[in-house]
């Protein structure tokens, strides 16, 4: 499935907005799913009837998304807890493609990265996925 995962300010009315700028498109909201409570920063999940179009409706509504290929982490934030991932990452020899720190609260960071081989990274993460 793909997915859409936004970042946004964790404060009173994010959904609303998301989810009236994709109606005022025309787009339907398939499934969605939120992870509040990661600092200032909180976490939309969705898919929907036109997601390459939803990023763009998104990205104009003022909304920082990115797309479904994306791993999203919650790491340690502490010297070397991204060192690990890197390394298991080598070891196995997967690429990684891009890497955004998208937010760090109570001792957490929060990581998108992007891999050559989604399935493999996906192994290689375990437990720290989160999405």
């Amino acid at each position: 499935m793909s997915r859409i995962i936004v970042t946004a300010r964790n404060e009173v009315g994010v959904i609303a907005d998301i989810s009236a700028a994709l109606a005022e498109a025309g787009i339907n909201i398939e499934t969605i799913d939120t992870e509040g409570g990661v600092g200032e920063r909180g976490i939309v999940v969705l898919s929907t009837n036109d997601d390459d179009r939803a990023l763009h409706v998104l990205k104009d509504a003022g909304f920082r998304s990115i797309t479904d290929d994306t791993l999203v982490l919650r790491l340690r934030d502490e010297p070397g807890a991204l060192a690990k991932v890197a390394e298991r990452f080598k070891q196995a020899g997967v690429n990684i493609h891009s890497l955004h720190i998208l937010s760090r609260h109570d001792g957490f960071s929060m990581i998108a990265l992007t891999a050559d081989d989604r399935a493999q990274a996906e192994a290689l993460v375990g437990n720290d996925a989160i999405l």
